[in-house]
């Protein structure tokens, strides 16, 4: 098994070090990319996967899929993982890399190359009424193209980032349909296409989710107790509000979701459940007011969470493990890590120490889908690696314990299978989760994809400028606010921490300017001006303790 790894750590010591740290990165990144273990077997097939799956999956997938094809096929593989970071930088890494190897086939033919037609490549909106000859020339050209960049498939992610590199292109139908149609037929097929507003597969044949996950909280149950938040049931989270209670402030550990793609989608879901909160008060009517007002719910209670955290790390990963350890109390998390920490704590500790729990009505199920890349040097394996993961076999491994029939080998990887018919009693004894019911919880919120999804992007950006970039102003408003007895003390600090730069109604117009790089940087730059000179504002008031303000403009 070869493996590559980026290291999440951020480079320190100033411009100088992080030029030279950068300069290094790029000089290494090829090595890096194709480390190999000892253990490879250099004969063998190799099939090239990207993935941002940790390296329980990996191993036990890798384990599994040489197995079966040794024993069924005779044919000895290999596989080669490339692990550049999360899914977003490897969405970042595929895109340049992709772009350069175009670059590459589109001089040799003789043509030119301008920033206009790198930009166009790969744009997913480009229309032949709007785009120079030579653009749209570009465009049609790579899609018709077998250009790769030597890897075969994606393996984990969000279906959001699926969706789009689906659309751009990137992704290519590996035609599972036509192989297995017994999953997709009859009045309940086994794979679903879509499930409470998910997309759970692609009907363009470009992708599949392999699993699926929730999002919610883990906790700490010692670290809970010893803050005075009680000990039992009744007394621990049960909803993404618990994160921002005053008495946590310090405690919570926060992912960077402009790092991590499945930490952006939580984020979505606390946003999701403030809208169709405001939805339900109005009546069930989504008017432009009631969504408005949900969505800047929803953004405080990022900024009280924001207020709470103790740091922010670049891997979605780090959070449950610091709550298992105990050094913060709380965090958001993904299902499975959750799930996971908690499982291997009890079992080194030799008692329960942390839990997870969904929120009730306060996520999704979303699937983690696999797909093929363009130009895939070895597709014919790629499809068998592909028709491996669906096979119940493949499955299985994803929840079954370590050790039973059938199970992991090494490790539980604690995730649940997206095959409907591998839950039944038997299988459930076998599970590490026998309880799970990820159809019956799908079912039980609604993801409506026309209030958010087209602000995915902006989401990730915005909740980075508003309590990360500004984290230090954050903390001193949010710790006056906590210093005064809490929110209803000090209403009038609490207006200014509700601001946002731009309203809900605007929120499309902004996810448009920052695919623009250098509106980006100028609209950051002046969201982070913004949330400054109101939390500084927030901090004066509630140190103050004014009396509440008279309504004011969302916007100042």
């Amino acid at each position: 098994m070869r493996i590559g790894t980026w290291s999440n750590r951020r480079l320190g010591g100033g411009a100088g070090a992080g030029a030279v740290g950068a300069m290094v990165l790029l000089l290494l990144l090829p090595i890096v990319l194709r480390e190999r273990d000892v253990g490879d077997n250099p004969d063998a097939e190799q099939l090239v996967i990207i993935s941002p799956h940790n390296e329980a999956i990996r191993y036990e997938f890798e384990r599994a899929f040489t197995a079966y094809c040794r024993r069924e096929l005779g044919r000895e593989v290999d596989i080669d993982w490339r692990i550049p970071g999360g899914t977003s930088e490897i969405v970042r890494y595929i895109d340049s890399e992709y772009i350069s190897a175009f670059r590459s086939v589109w001089r040799r033919l003789g043509n030119p190359w301008s920033a206009g037609i790198a930009a166009a490549v790969l744009n997913r909106k480009l229309r032949e009424s709007s785009a120079s000859p030579d653009e749209w020339a570009a465009r049609q050209a790579f899609l018709s193209s077998d250009v790769g960049i030597g890897i075969d498939l994606f393996f984990g992610g969000g279906q959001y980032e699926f969706g789009r590199m689906a659309s751009r292109g990137i992704l290519v139908p590996c035609g599972l349909r036509k192989r297995r149609p017994e999953l997709f037929s009859g009045p309940t097929p086994v794979l679903l296409e879509r499930v409470g507003g998910e997309v759970w597969y692609d009907a363009a044949d470009r992708y599949y989710g392999a699993c699926l996950a929730a999002f919610g909280i883990c906790f700490n149950l010692d670290r809970w107790r010893d803050l005075g938040l009680g000990d039992g049931p009744d007394t621990w989270p049960k909803a993404w509000e618990d994160l921002g209670r005053t008495e946590l402030f310090g405690q919570i550990g926060v992912a960077d979701p402009s790092k991590s793609g499945s930490i952006t989608k939580a984020f979505e879901m606390l946003i999701q459940q403030q809208m169709a909160r405001s939805v339900a008060a109005n009546g069930g009517a989504a008017t432009p007011a009631a969504l408005a007002r949900g969505w800047e719910d929803a953004f405080l209670l990022v900024r009280r969470i924001g207020g709470n955290a103790r740091y922010f790390t670049f891997s979605a990963g780090r959070v449950p493990v610091d709550v298992g350890q105990g050094a913060v109390a709380a965090g958001m998390c993904i299902d499975f890590y959750g799930r996971g920490e908690a499982e291997w704590t009890a079992r080194n500790v030799g008692r329960e120490v942390m839990r997870y729990v969904t929120p009730a009505g306060g996520s999704s199920v979303s699937a983690d889908p696999i797909g093929m890349l363009r130009g895939a040097p070895h597709p014919e394996l790629a499809r068998t690696f592909i028709d491996f993961v669906f096979s119940k076999a493949g499955q299985r491994l994803w929840d079954y314990r370590r050790g039973v029939p059938g199970g992991p080998d090494r490790y539980a990887l604690r995730r649940l299978p997206i095959r409907r018919d591998v839950y039944t009693a038997e299988d459930r004894r076998r599970m590490s989760d026998p309880d799970a019911r990820p159809f019956e919880l799908a079912a039980g919120f609604t993801y409506h994809p026309r209030w958010t999804a087209r602000l995915f992007g902006l989401i990730r950006i915005l909740i980075r400028v508003a309590i990360i970039d500004c984290h230090d102003e954050l903390t001193r408003a949010w710790r006056a606010v906590c210093d005064a007895g809490g929110p209803a003390n000090v209403p009038a600090a609490m207006v200014e921490l509700r601001k946002l730069p731009f309203t809900y109604a605007e929120a499309g117009k902004m996810a448009r300017e920052l695919g623009d790089k250098r509106k980006q940087v100028a609209l950051t730059r002046r969201w982070a001006d913004f949330f400054r000179a109101r939390y500084a504002t927030a901090e004066r008031l509630a140190k103050q303790g004014e009396a509440p303000l008279a309504a004011l403009d969302s916007r100042d």
